[in-house]
C-alpha cells in the first residue's frame, strides 16, 4: 500500500526519504513540519523505535541489492574524493561517508593541537601522550587500534615477545611526526629527539635523515635551543648567586682529553686537552647563620687547632653508631643471600633508616647549574685562582659587587689541595675577595671512597701465588680474577665489586661458624622446610656479636695474642670464635726474596773497612776492646731464644680485612642512602686507616676536614658542609651521589663531546652552548629512556656468577679454616 501510494503521486523510495527527513528548503530556510511529523521523525532518530537508524544502515550496506560488480569507472569504497553527496551507489556513499567524516575530524584534531596555546610537545613522552588525548582523541584511538591490531594470518602466530615494543611509544611518535609536518609549532618532541641525539653525539647525517623524515628538527634549529637553553641557565645562575637569601655550593673538577687532529700539521699538533668543568648546586634548606663570615673568623683565631690530640680524634668518633651500622652491615649480608630470610630485607632497611640513621637529607631532586667551562690547568695555582675567579663572576661576584658569606666549593683531593694553598698564597692581599677568604674548601666524598678502596685493595692483596687464604689475592685467585694493573689506583667498579664480593664470602663464612653447620644455605632450607627459622632480633643479636668478633679493632688485637684453651673460663671472643685444628706449618720451598727487600750493594771500600774492623788484632801486646754494656745487654737478649709465637696471624689478617671492607661498603651505602651523617662518622675511620698506607696525602686532607668542622666551624656550617656533600638528580630513594661523582658524570659527556669536535674548553661550542647544559642533557637521556618504557632497564650489569663464586670461597675458606683460631698460624 505505501509503494502503491508512492506511485500515485510520482515519489520514489528516494524521493519520500528526501522529503520526510528534510529540515531546510532550497533557499537554505527551517521547514516547519506538523506535530506528528516532527514527534515521529525525533522518535526515530532519538533510537525509540523497534527498528533504530543504525539498524537501517546495516541494512543499506549489507543488502544483496547493493551489491555491484565493479568496473574502472565505478566509484571507489572509502573515497575521499569526490564528496561522498555526489555518489549514487550505498556502499560507496556509506563508506565515503564515513572516510570523509573521520578525515575532517582528524584534521580538525590536529589543527587545534597544534594551536599555539596547545602545541603538541614536551620534555618527556608521556606528557605528549596525555596531550595527545586529550586534543586528539580519535587520532590517537585510530592508531592505538592499528598498533594494536590482532594477527589473523597463520605466519603472524609466532612473533617475539621477549622485549615486545610499547604501542603507546610508537603511536607518539608517529602521530608527533605528523603534527610535525603539518606545522613547524609543533616541534617539541622532535626537538626532544634532536637534543636527545645532540647529547649522544650523534652523526650530522643523521640529523639531516631524522629532519626530513619528521623525526628530529634540523640541527640548526637544536643548536639555537641548546644556545638558549644556555642562556637561561646562565641568568639563573646569576640571579642566585646575587641573591643575599641564596646559598650553593660549587663542585669542581679538571676535564681533559686527547686532542688527536685528523689533518697534522705544523701548529697542529697532537695535544693533551685540559679544562676545568664546574656545577653549582643550591642548598635551599641551609640555615643562613652558617655563612657567617665573621662567626668563622673568630673561630679561627680561637686557635683551638694546635691542642688537637689523637684521643680527640678517637673521641670524635660515635661508637654505639659504628657498631649498629657494622652489625647491620652483617645482618644485610645475611638476608641478602639466604632465599628464606628475604622476608626480613625490608625490616633491615627500616631499621638503616631509623637505628642507623644519622643525618638523612630530603629525597627531593637536587637543582644543579652548570657553570660555563674554563680552558685552565687546575695543577698550576695561578690557573686554578683565574678559573674561580670566573666561577665567580658568573655568580655575579666581582670585586666591586660581591655578597660577603661563605662560599663552599668542593672538589677531589687535588682540588682540595689546591684550592687550600690558593688561600694561604692570597691571604696577606688587602681586599677580601681577592684574599679568597669567603671560599670554604670541602673535600669530595666518592674520591675519598675510592682512594681508601684503593687502598683497601694494596694492603691486603698479597699475591696470586700466595697461599694465605687472608690475602685478596688468594681469593681472587679461587674466582679466576686477576691482579689490578694499578693495585694503588684500582678501577672502582671492578674493585668495589671483587672487593665486596670476598667480603660477602666471608661474613657469610662467619655466619655458618655461628650456626655451626658446614652448608649455611642448606641450613636455613631444612629449617624453613620445618618451620623454625630464627627470628629477626635473635638474628640482629647474632650480627653484633659476629661483628665485635670478626670486624672491630679488638678483635683484630684479639688474634695476635695467645689464647689459654685450658683456661677456667672462654671470653666472649673465644666463644665467638672457635678453636681450629692445631696449625702444622705447610713445608715448601723458601721464596726468592722481593727485589725491594734485597740490602743494596755495598761498595768495596766499605766492605774492606767492615772486613779490617771485624779482625782482632795481630800486633803483639795489643788487647782486643771489650764490649760496651749496650753491646753485652744486646748479646745477651740475641742469646735467648724468641718464644714461639701462639697468635694467628692469618685470622688477623682476615679481621682486619673484613673490618676495612665493612667500613668501605657502609661508606657506599651511606652515600647511596642519602644519610651524611653516616658518610661522616665513617671519614672518621678512615683517617686513621690512611694513617697507616702509603696514601698519607689523605691522612692529611681528612685530617683537615675533621678538624676545620669539629673545631672551627659553627653547627650550623658544619651541618651546611655535610648537607652539601651529597646530591639527588631524580629525586628518587637511594639515588644519591657525592658531588663529585655528579660532576664526574658531567665531565664524561663534556668530554665525549669535546673528543668528538677536536675543539677546546675554552671555545664557545664548549662553553656557552654545551657545558651549560650538561644536566639537561644528562636528564633528557633519563627521561627520554623512561619515557618509552626503559625504565624497567636498570642499566646495571648482572652478576649471575656471584653464587658459584660466593661456594667456591666459602669451600677454600672452610677447607683452611680461615675464621677460627689456630695458635701459631702464619705464613
Amino acid at each position: 500500500a505505501v509503494f502503491r501510494a508512492l506511485s500515485d503521486v510520482k515519489w520514489s523510495l528516494g524521493d519520500f526519504l528526501f522529503h520526510v527527513f528534510r529540515f531546510k528548503d532550497d533557499n537554505g530556510q527551517s521547514i516547519e513540519h506538523d506535530r506528528s511529523h516532527a514527534a515521529s521523525i525525533q522518535h526515530f532518530l532519538h533510537g525509540h523505535t523497534k527498528h533504530t537508524p543504525a539498524t537501517i544502515i546495516d541494512l543499506w550496506f549489507h543488502h544483496p541489492d547493493g551489491q555491484y560488480a565493479r568496473t574502472d569507472d565505478e566509484e571507489p569504497m572509502y573515497s575521499i574524493t569526490p564528496a561522498f553527496t555526489e555518489m549514487k551507489l550505498i556502499r560507496p556513499a556509506l563508506t565515503a561517508f564515513a572516510a570523509q567524516t573521520v578525515l575532517h575530524k582528524l584534521l580538525d584534531e590536529a589543527e587545534e593541537a597544534i594551536e599555539p596555546r596547545n602545541d603538541v610537545g614536551a620534555a618527556t613522552v608521556p606528557r605528549v601522550a596525555d596531550i595527545m588525548r586529550e586534543h586528539q582523541p580519535l587520532t590517537w584511538k585510530y592508531f592505538l587500534a592499528l598498533a594494536q591490531r590482532d594477527h589473523k594470518k597463520p605466519s603472524d602466530a609466532v612473533r617475539i615477545t621477549r622485549r615486545p615494543p610499547d604501542v603507546v611509544c610508537v603511536v607518539v611518535h608517529a602521530i608527533g611526526s605528523l603534527n610535525f609536518s603539518c606545522s613547524n609549532r609543533a616541534n617539541i618532541l622532535p626537538l626532544a629527539r634532536g637534543l636527545l641525539y645532540f647529547s649522544l653525539s650523534a652523526p650530522f647525517d643523521l640529523f639531516l635523515y631524522n629532519s626530513r623524515i619528521g623525526a628530529t628538527t634540523a640541527y640548526t634549529t637544536v643548536y639555537r635551543a641548546m644556545e638558549a637553553l644556555a642562556l637561561h641557565e646562565a641568568a639563573l645562575l646569576k640571579a642566585h648567586g646575587q641573591d643575599p637569601r641564596s646559598f650553593g655550593v660549587i663542585w669542581m673538577d679538571n676535564v681533559q682529553n686527547y686532542l688527536l687532529q685528523r689533518d697534522p700539521r705544523l701548529g697542529r699538533e697532537n695535544t693533551l686537552n685540559i679544562g676545568i668543568a664546574a656545577t653549582y648546586v643550591e642548598a635551599p634548606y641551609a640555615d643562613p647563620k652558617a655563612f657567617d663570615v665573621e662567626d668563622k673568623r673568630r673561630r679561627l683565631a680561637e686557635g683551638r687547632r694546635k691542642d688537637l690530640t689523637v684521643e680527640d680524634l678517637i673521641g670524635f668518633i660515635d661508637q654505639n653508631h659504628r657498631e649498629v651500622v657494622g652489625s647491620l652491615q652483617w645482618l644485610r649480608t645475611l638476608v641478602h643471600y639466604v632465599p628464606e630470610l628475604t622476608k626480613y630485607r625490608d625490616h633491615v632497611s627500616m631499621l638503616y633508616k631509623t637505628r642507623g640513621a644519622k643525618r638523612r637529607l630530603p629525597e627531593e631532586p637536587s637543582k644543579v647549574h652548570p657553570f660555563a667551562t674554563s680552558g685552565m690547568n687546575e695543577t698550576i695555582i695561578t690557573e686554578i685562582k683565574n678559573a674561580s675567579l670566573d666561577f665567580r663572576e658568573q655568580l655575579g661576584q666581582t670585586r666591586d659587587n660581591h655578597v660577603d658569606t661563605i662560599q663552599i666549593i668542593g672538589g677531589d683531593g687535588l682540588t682540595y689541595a689546591q684550592l687550600g694553598t690558593l688561600k694561604n698564597d692570597l691571604q696577606f692581599h688587602d681586599n677580601e675577595f681577592d684574599r679568597f677568604s669567603a671560599f670554604e674548601p670541602v673535600l669530595a666524598l666518592w674520591h675519598t671512597g675510592w682512594t681508601d678502596l684503593s687502598r683497601l685493595v694494596e694492603t691486603h692483596w698479597g699475591s696470586l701465588l700466595s697461599k694465605d687464604p687472608s690475602t685478596l689475592g688468594h681469593s681472587a685467585l679461587k674466582i679466576s680474577r686477576r691482579t689490578p694493573p694499578n693495585l694503588k689506583k684500582v678501577e672502582y667498579n671492578s674493585g668495589a665489586e671483587m672487593v665486596y664480593l670476598i667480603l660477602d664470602a666471608r661474613l657469610l663464612d662467619c655466619w655458618r661458624i655461628h650456626f655451626k653447620t658446614t652448608h649455611l644455605l642448606d641450613y636455613f632450607t631444612r629449617l624453613a622446610s620445618e618451620n623454625k627459622l630464627p627470628e629477626i632480633e635473635d638474628l640482629e643479636r647474632a650480627a653484633l656479636k659476629l661483628y665485635r668478633a670478626y670486624s672491630s679493632f679488638r678483635a683484630a688485637e684479639r688474634a695476635m695474642y695467645p689464647v689459654d684453651a685450658n683456661g677456667p673460663t672462654l671470653s666472649a671472643w673465644e666463644e665467638t670464635v672457635p678453636l681450629g685444628s692445631p696449625w702444622t706449618a705447610p713445608s715448601s720451598t723458601t721464596p726468592p726474596e722481593p727485589t725491594q727487600n734485597k740490602p743494596k750493594r755495598k761498595r768495596t771500600a766499605d766492605v774492606t773497612a767492615e772486613s779490617a774492623m771485624a779482625q782482632p788484632s795481630t800486633q803483639t801486646g795489643e788487647n782486643t776492646s771489650k764490649p760496651t754494656r749496650r753491646q753485652a745487654k744486646k748479646n745477651d737478649a740475641a742469646s735467648i731464644p724468641p718464644e714461639p709465637f701462639k697468635g694467628d696471624r692469618v685470622l688477623y689478617h682476615s679481621i682486619v680485612f673484613i673490618r676495612d671492607g665493612v667500613v668501605s661498603r657502609e661508606f657506599a651505602y651511606a652515600m647511596a642512602e642519602g644519610d651524611v651523617g653516616r658518610a661522616y662518622e665513617a671519614l672518621k675511620i678512615m683517617l686513621f686507616t690512611f694513617a697507616g698506607s702509603t696514601h698519607t696525602k689523605y691522612t692529611s686532607y681528612l685530617l683537615e676536614t675533621i678538624a676545620n668542622l669539629e673545631l672551627e666551624s659553627s653547627p650550623a656550617l658544619r651541618d651546611a658542609i655535610l648537607d652539601s656533600l651529597l646530591v639527588n638528580l631524580t629525586g628518587r630513594p637511594g639515588h644519591f651521589m657525592a658531588g663529585d661523582l655528579m660532576q664526574e658524570h658531567f665531565n664524561r659527556l663534556l668530554q665525549a663531546i669535546a673528543e668528538r669536535k677536536g675543539t677546546e674548553y675554552s671555545n664557545h661550542f664548549l662553553r656557552d652552548v654545551v657545558s651549560r647544559n650538561l644536566h639537561h642533557m644528562a636528564r633528557l637521556q633519563h627521561d627520554m629512556k623512561e619515557g618509552v618504557g626503559l625504565s624497567r632497564c636498570s642499566g646495571h650489569h648482572l652478576n649471575p656468577k656471584a653464587v658459584a663464586e660466593l661456594k667456591i670461597l666459602d669451600h677454600e675458606y672452610q677447607e683452611h679454616e680461615l675464621h677460627s683460631r689456630r695458635p701459631g698460624r702464619t705464613f
